[in-house]
């Protein structure tokens, strides 16, 4: 039997500190670049040349020897023109003269600046411009490696990899890196009050939203879940589901974890002999959180009211994840929110509260949701996050600010 420490009622900080000492990134694999976007990197990426690999033109204009182009009203002669693309091998600016060019055209040897078209006056018939404005060394000119030297980091290790990513991935010619395996994820719920979401629930039944909620935060934070069914409060069956989680690196399992007849999860990890890190967390909401961890797989037993589920896996189960997919900055990223309204708690837990944040002048501004208690799902549609008030309690006015924790996309929202 597991070595169980019961209801210890540690604190957010506490359980995090206790995950953090048992989680690590996962074994590096190497990836094709098409099948790496969501995962993060696991080496650093650095640039194979200068980029720009040569002096550039950054406008549409010409190029010109700025000891030519002091003076607005001064007449050059064009003698000849270079396309983007196009090598610069065998043009030449001499003195008095100017090359056609266009954005991203190689600089010409000779030139140290570049004309806008706009700024001058170009007389094709006799092939001359003339400066609306004088010209100084470097204007318009995009030098070699001024973006990245070659040998230079471009990506970190612990970089996760979007589409931004993928394209500085591409632009130094990786078509295959290292990259953290994703954590193979099963998502449990329990307790003969649950249904399936596309049954119709009786008075004393619920649908299944736990699951479906915890399988999208898992996709939210780069992990594609594993549903691994529904179990009623029967040991056997429970055991059964439990024992096909315990395959992969973490097991979710919602319900079932307080100290009711009827809460079984603690006792049936008990028995697969599971060491728990802590059972129960001074959160409000989400005080019987459990955590323990069998082998290679970490287990969280998340309470059965679905907001108390899903403030646990924002609070504590996103940061293990986000750990063990290898990202260098994995902690939970709070901001200062100005309070649209007063806020008062009592002393007791730290306490995470339903939020609609809104960007004024750039600046996040919070407006506490309304809500009945942890099972009004309503309310959790009408948040986009939490603003959390400390175990001491506490006053807050309006405009005074508090820490907030947003959701993924919480800006669109």
């Amino acid at each position: 039997m597991g070595a169980r420490r019961g209801q210890d009622d540690v604190s957010p900080a506490e359980a995090l500190r206790r995950l953090e000492a048992i989680t690590a990134a996962a074994v590096p694999v190497e990836t094709a670049l098409e099948a790496c976007h969501g995962l993060v990197l696991a080496e650093d990426v650095t640039a194979d040349r200068d980029f720009p690999p040569t002096d550039r033109s950054a406008m549409d204009g010409f190029a010109v020897r700025s000891a030519d182009a002091a003076t607005a009203g001064t007449v050059l002669a064009v003698t000849g023109e270079l396309r983007a693309g196009q090598a610069a091998a065998g043009t030449q600016v001499a003195p008095g003269g100017a090359v056609r060019l266009f954005t991203g055209s190689v600089l010409p040897e000779g030139a140290d600046a570049v004309v806008m078209v706009e700024h001058v006056e170009e007389d094709r018939d006799a092939r001359t411009v003339r400066l609306l404005r004088p010209a100084s060394a470097g204007q318009h000119v995009r030098r070699q490696g001024s973006d990245l030297s070659s040998g230079a980091v471009l990506l970190r290790s612990g970089s996760p990899i979007h589409a931004a990513e993928i394209a500085a991935l591409a632009a130094v010619g990786r078509t295959r890196m290292r990259v953290h395996r994703p954590p193979v994820v099963g998502v449990l719920s329990t307790g003969d009050e649950v249904v399936e979401v596309d049954r119709a629930p009786r008075a004393h039944q619920v649908r299944n939203s736990n699951a479906a909620a915890l399988l999208a935060q898992l996709r939210e934070t780069g992990v594609r879940g594993a549903y691994l069914g529904h179990a009623p409060d029967t040991p056997e069956q429970l055991r059964e589901r439990i024992e096909r989680g315990l395959a992969g690196d973490v097991l979710l399992v919602t319900g079932g974890v307080s100290v009711g007849d009827y809460d079984l999860v603690a006792s049936a990890l008990d028995e697969f002999g599971a060491e728990t890190l802590f059972h129960g967390v001074r959160m409000k909401p989400g005080k019987p959180i459990l955590a323990a961890r069998r082998g290679g797989c970490l287990i969280f037993g998340l309470p059965g009211n679905p907001v108390s589920a899903f403030t646990g896996f924002a609070v504590l189960v996103a940061p293990c994840l986000r750990r063990m997919l290898g990202y260098r900055n994995w902690r939970n990223v709070e901001m200062s929110a100005s309070l649209d309204g007063a806020l008062e708690t009592r002393p007791g837990r730290e306490t995470y509260h339903l939020a609609h944040l809104t960007w004024r002048d750039g600046r996040p501004s919070a407006r506490r949701v309304d809500s009945t208690g942890s099972g009004d799902l309503p309310a959790l549609a009408r948040a986009n996050g939490f603003l959390i008030t400390p175990a001491e309690g506490g006053r807050w006015a309006a405009g005074d600010e508090l820490p907030a924790l947003v959701w993924p996309e919480a800006q669109r929202r």
